[in-house]
């Protein structure tokens, strides 16, 4: 007989305790769970290294490109201070330079979404290349007479499947892994 009730007791339970709950709750503190003000804060550092970083150096060999801690910097190669190109809530990463040196490629989030973007090198001009929102890139080049950028890019959520796609830089549809071998030949020993 217990045995038929065991159910309807649990439910029973589980009624009154969500019941009881509410008023639990507003007992507590609740200055404890304050939202956070969303007000802008001003971070200033100073550092010689950084790991996890990007970089390139202009075809000219003068200036050093990289990222750090999601925003581009710009350095003479023979050193001194860092200007920071982008800023911001996104996560900038991955620049290059592009073979004239006027451009960078670098990839943003800055629209929700990783995607491929290019800029100048002071960072002004920013342009989407890509516009997905279910790819994630990494690597970005450019083709050696700059017309186009080739990156690896992972599609999906947990998919560890990258290849290589070639964007034109004036923009277009990219091609998917434009570099793919061709079939072996056969030979007579297998």
């Amino acid at each position: 007989m217990l045995a038929r009730h065991v159910p309807v007791l649990a439910l029973a339970t589980v009624l009154t305790s969500a019941a009881l709950l509410p008023p639990l709750l507003a007992a507590q503190d609740s200055s404890a769970r304050a939202p956070v003000p969303a007000t802008p804060r001003t971070l200033r550092f100073t550092t010689d290294e950084g790991t996890w970083m990007s970089l390139d150096v202009s075809p000219d060999g003068r200036t050093i490109v990289f990222d750090l801690l999601g925003d581009l910097y710009t350095l003479p190669i023979a050193g001194g201070t860092a200007t920071r190109i982008t800023d911001g809530p996104t996560w900038d990463s991955h620049p290059r330079f592009s073979p004239d040196g006027k451009r960078i490629v670098f990839v943003s989030d800055r629209t929700g979404a990783e995607n491929l973007w290019t800029a100048d090198v002071d960072g002004k001009n920013p342009r989407a290349i890509t516009r997905g929102d279910r790819a994630w890139y990494v690597a970005p080049a450019w083709t050696p007479d700059g017309a186009a950028i080739v990156a690896t890019r992972r599609n999906g959520f947990l998919v560890n499947e990258s290849e290589l796609w070639m964007y034109p830089v004036d923009g277009g549809a990219g091609a998917a892994n434009p570099f793919r071998p061709l079939p072996a030949a056969g030979s007579r020993d297998g």
